[in-house]
């Protein structure tokens, strides 16, 4: 079997997914199952069934996810913080009856809290978004005997807060006053829960602050941490001034590209790219991750270094640019995967990419098992699974029609073959992932089938272009200004094809 990896990824994405849904799993039945898988794949091994050891550990990996998924759900639902709150709010609501004040509809409660950020400060329209990892509530001890632990995103309303934004950084610890709720539920038959969604994401509680001056830095984060939040500051101005000199906009959707930071978008910009089905271009992605390990490659190759040292430096500089750029599900995917691949080139193995595939499936649920609910992960293995599927049988359908074709036939085949490999794997994409968004986002397009022949090279320009313009401006601005130039078409392009699709679409409508 060439994908062997898939017998146990398929087991734990199933039972993550069977855990996640039905969390109530009793686990002495549980254990007992693994307990008889491990004979079971033991007795197999031993007699060589292949079919019965594939079936035995499939079945154990799907029990171990049911569990790991059932437990971090529960983590998830009810973390300490939370437990932390409720206490607080029904404190301030007895305060409240005795001082014959306005009792408020939902729970609220008022604390200082302490954590560290989980990304960088992002300003948006309503003031800062602060997204933070609380571990301490003040006037609050541990609950049961548990550290408190649960995640927090406040917003800092007032003029302060744009000014010390650049002091709020990833991986620093802060310390501030937010008055605590629960996050928004929409109980409507249909509608996704909103707060269930953020629970999986290790949101706990939303939170608002009064003013940038009531949040303190208490330290600093790590060397690394400090590190990347430098790159990221020096890259957002860098592209700022080199791209901004030409348009805002494009400035702000190269960052996009580039580094991931999506606050400069405005709306009318993302509801282009979305409704020509198009917006994936601009979020950090697996196709970001694969342009710069295929620039490192060529740039190997043509230097002739394509040993262990070549190897392991693109692993390092992939890995850092994951960091840099934070994590996701796409972007651990395609970064995890880069780096198996690199791995295996450089103690000189190779595997098929599908069982690259399902060994970081697997990896990922391992770490993460609520992620199988997270919309990115299944977009993105979906779409990577339907392109590895697909890409093997265009190429044997193109060797079989060359085997009986003349020269001047053959070169044309041979110069439409991206063109064709391109579409192929575009339909099959879109196909894999036509019911996840009808499901998830309830939209549907295949606008990008056709957009995507214009959109995937334009966003290559443009994050190749930010990408060199950013080392560039610490040695020339003018140099950086004119690759800025470059960048500002390829964003120009991509915005310009994409608002050209949704003002004939809605021309056609009111037609």
């Amino acid at each position: 079997m060439r994908t062997v990896a898939a017998v146990p990824a398929v087991g734990l994405l199933a039972g993550s997914a069977f855990g996640l849904f039905a969390p109530d799993i009793p686990k002495t039945l549980a254990c007992a199952l693994l307990i008889a898988c491990a004979l079971g794949a033991l007795w197999a091994w031993r007699v060589a069934r292949t079919a019965v050891l594939a079936g035995a550990v499939c079945l154990a990996f799907f029990t171990g996810g049911a569990l790991l998924a059932a437990d971090a759900w529960r983590e998830a639902l009810q973390p300490t913080l939370r437990t932390a709150f409720d206490e607080l709010a029904a404190a301030e609501r007895q305060r409240a009856v005795a001082e014959h004040r306005l009792i408020p509809e939902d729970a609220e409660a008022f604390a200082n809290v302490s954590g560290v950020l989980r990304a960088d400060a992002a300003v948006t329209s309503s003031g800062v978004s602060l997204s933070i990892d609380v571990d301490r509530v003040d006037g609050v001890d541990a609950m049961g005997g548990r550290p408190m632990a649960g995640g927090v995103v406040a917003t800092v309303a007032g003029s302060l807060g744009p000014e010390r934004a650049d002091a709020w950084r990833a991986g620093r610890r802060v310390r501030l006053p937010v008055e605590l709720r629960r996050p928004s539920r929409y109980l409507d038959p249909g509608v996704p829960d909103h707060e269930r969604a953020l629970a999986r994401r290790g949101t706990t509680l939303v939170g608002f602050v009064k003013s940038g001056a009531l949040v303190e830095t208490a330290a600093r984060g790590s060397a690394l941490d400090e590190a990347m939040a430098s790159v990221r500051d020096f890259s957002r101005r860098s592209i700022a001034a080199a791209v901004g000199r030409w348009s805002p906009r494009s400035a702000a959707i190269v960052a996009a590209i580039v580094i991931g930071d999506r606050v400069g978008l405005d709306e009318d910009v993302q509801r282009a790219l979305q409704e020509a089905g198009t917006y994936h271009v601009i979020a950090i992605s697996g196709g970001n991750i694969a342009i710069l390990a295929g620039l490192m490659l060529g740039a190997f190759r043509v230097a002739g270094l394509l040993g262990r040292a070549a190897m392991c430096s693109a692993i390092v500089v992939l890995v850092a640019y994951g960091y840099l750029v934070g994590g996701g599900a796409s972007v651990d995917r395609a970064t995890l995967m880069a780096v198996v691949y690199f791995t295996g080139r450089a103690i000189d193995f190779r595997s098929p990419p599908l069982n690259t595939l399902a060994l970081v499936a697997g990896c990922l649920i391992a770490a993460g098992p609520l992620s199988i609910a997270d919309p990115a992960f299944v977009l993105t293995f979906g779409a990577t699974l339907a392109i590895l599927l697909v890409m093997p049988l265009v190429t044997t359908i193109d060797a079989g029609l060359a085997g009986g074709a003349g020269k001047s036939s053959q070169r044309f085949r041979k110069s439409i073959r991206p063109i064709v490999a391109m579409f192929a794997a575009s339909a099959a994409a879109e196909a894999m992932l036509f019911p996840v968004g009808a499901l998830v986002f309830s939209r549907v397009t295949f606008a990008g089938l056709a957009l995507n022949f214009l959109a995937i090279p334009l966003m290559g320009v443009a994050q190749i272009a930010g990408m060199v313009l950013v080392p560039l401006a610490l040695v020339s601005r003018p140099l950086a200004s004119g690759v800025g130039y470059i960048a500002h078409l390829g964003a120009l392009g991509l915005v310009k094809r994409s608002e050209e699709r949704r003002v004939g679409k809605e021309c056609r409508s009111r037609w």
